[in-house]
């Protein structure tokens, strides 16, 4: 089944450039836009979308119980206080508005399986904050430890690709990218695929390796 997606926004060049890099993904249909939540919620009820994509947060709480898969909240800049406030309104997910098409879609594709998913910038903030990553000396030193094809996949990683797409654009077998990224995250010493995505994105790894 192909993921439904309702957007929000007051800006309709906005919801049209929105509308144009989701239906671009084969699984993924944009199935109504608002300009405003109250609006939107009116579509969410008769639609019954897998996502729904919103800069109006100001009714969230009704919005999520009108979803399969969850809301994400889409900002400008990111305050402390509005993601705690986003958060707790019950957004599965947030992204700034300049987010990558990679990012858009992997969000949308994580949230409508019941995930919760953070900009990378935003994720990144707050694992910074809270000094779950290494200091960028650290970090380095693990990175130099991967092969090239390891960091060909994790390059992969950081902007968002399952498994799957990783294999299909490396050539590669699912058990084999399943191994790279094993050892890609023993060797930067990292508990899962987001703390090493974010890691190689903060050491700025997507603009010095394709």
């Amino acid at each position: 089944m192909p993921v439904s997606v309702l957007l929000i926004d007051d800006e309709v060049l906005v919801r049209k450039g929105f509308r144009h890099t989701l239906e671009e993904a084969a699984d993924v249909v944009v199935v109504g836009e608002a300009g405003r939540a109250a609006d939107g919620l009116l579509l969410a009820r008769r639609h019954q979308p897998s996502v729904v994509l919103t800069a109006d947060v100001a009714d969230l709480a009704r919005l999520r119980t009108c979803v399969t898969g969850g809301v994400i909240a889409l900002v400008g800049e990111c305050t402390d206080e509005q993601l705690h406030r986003v958060l707790t309104d019950g957004a599965r997910g947030l992204l700034l508005k300049r987010a990558s098409r990679e990012e858009l879609v992997a969000a949308v594709r994580a949230v409508a399986r019941g995930h919760a998913h953070l900009g990378a910038e935003v994720a990144g903030r707050l694992l910074d904050r809270f000094e779950i990553l290494p200091p960028p000396e650290e970090a380095d030193r693990g990175l130099r430890l991967l092969s090239d094809r390891e960091r060909q996949v994790l390059v992969r990683m950081a902007r968002g690709r399952s498994n799957d797409e990783i294999a299909r654009e490396l050539y590669l077998t699912c058990a084999t990218v399943k191994s790279h990224v094993s050892h890609i995250l023993a060797k930067l010493g990292q508990p899962n695929r987001m703390h090493a995505a974010l890691l190689a994105q903060r050491l700025g790894l997507l603009t010095r390796t394709g």
